[in-house]
């Protein structure tokens, strides 16, 4: 009796030793590895930016910490020579019109598109409240304001006049402060004004406290009287500004690339859940020299998504095609591949 007890004592203690770590094959499992986060490269995102309502995510996304949040150091340069800057490598982001990039990724330059800022583009027709303009004809051979023969607005209202309706306008490029000038000296029958210099405009008054402009052929007007909304020249939501970045900061520095337009996403939807929020316009207001009351007004339409609207986009540079500014239209040549799937 005493030697069987004894020999369960002793296989009990060889056991417990197995146990304890004798046999591999019967040691608890080792914890799963953990995906690892974003390979950041530690340097700073130097965004050359020329300082605009349309750019508020970009302001948005650094007053909040949303960069620095993710561990990326983001500093805003102000400069109005943003693609060149990108193109140089002096800066690694510009947001900027697509028109202002698909020009220089079609000539083979060191930038490409990797995002959207907005939609739609906001630039509609402004002319004086009196103006006799009841149909798109009226404008024909007009002497009418706008920033550039390649700015997106001037082209889609452009091209419109001139498929629909035969006729075309005298093109004055002025920069939209000077182009609200020339409307109040007369200089000019009407501008192509995008926000907040729309809502600028509409907030003036005359002596007589009446509204000194209009908006025309924008989609939300009547002009002949008929009772019926004239359609929008510019077309239902042609896509605005975009997020554009050098190629080699791509190459080399993607997830900090990829990180950035995260975080402009959060951006959007913070402003998007309230454009006219207290904190919001403060932020809007810290960086754009504008009255208060136009960025309230104003901002309410500025759609921030950082999706691509490819097709429209690509439609742009047919146009550039059409007026000679391009050789040929890139297709998706104009979209950074690596984001494919992220934000087209």
């Amino acid at each position: 009796m005493k030697n069987i007890v004894c020999g369960f004592l002793i296989l009990a203690v060889f056991s417990a030793a197995l146990w304890a770590g004798g046999r591999r094959d019967a040691a608890p499992p080792e914890p799963a590895a953990q995906p690892s986060g974003p390979a950041l490269s530690g340097k700073k995102v130097i965004v050359a930016d020329a300082n605009s309502t349309h750019h508020l995510n970009l302001y948005v996304a650094y007053e909040k910490g949303l960069f620095s949040k993710r561990g990326l150091d983001v500093e805003i340069q102000q400069t109005s020579s943003g693609v060149a800057a990108v193109v140089g490598g002096e800066a690694d982001i510009v947001f900027n019109c697509p028109t202002g990039v698909i020009t220089p990724i079609a000539k083979g330059q060191n930038i490409t598109i990797i995002g959207q800022v907005k939609i739609p583009c906001t630039s509609v027709l402004v002319v004086p409240a009196d103006a006799p303009y009841k149909t798109p004809t009226d404008l024909k051979d007009q002497q009418i304001a706008g920033l550039s023969t390649t700015c997106c607005a001037v082209i889609l209202i452009r091209d419109a006049l001139r498929n629909q309706y035969n006729i075309d306008f005298e093109l004055v490029t002025l920069a939209p402060g000077a182009a609200i000038a020339a409307l109040d000296a007369g200089q000019v029958k009407g501008a192509i004004l995008e926000e907040p210099f729309v809502a600028l405009a509409l907030l003036a008054k005359d002596a007589q406290g009446n509204p000194r402009y209009k908006t025309l052929f924008n989609g939300s007007s009547d002009a002949d009287g008929d009772g019926k909304i004239d359609p929008n020249l510019a077309g239902e939501n042609p896509p605005c500004r975009t997020i554009n970045a050098n190629k080699d900061f791509i190459a080399t520095r993607l997830d900090d690339a990829k990180v950035f337009i995260e975080a402009i996403a959060e951006a959007d939807q913070l402003i998007l859940a309230n454009p006219v929020a207290t904190d919001i316009v403060d932020i809007a207001a810290k960086y754009v020299s504008v009255d208060r009351q136009a960025i309230i007004n104003s901002n309410p339409k500025l759609g921030f998504t950082t999706r691509l609207a490819t097709t429209q986009l690509k439609g742009y540079a047919d146009a550039l095609v059409r007026q000679g500014t391009i050789e040929a239209n890139p297709g998706d040549g104009l979209f950074a591949p690596e984001f494919k799937g992220i934000t087209w």
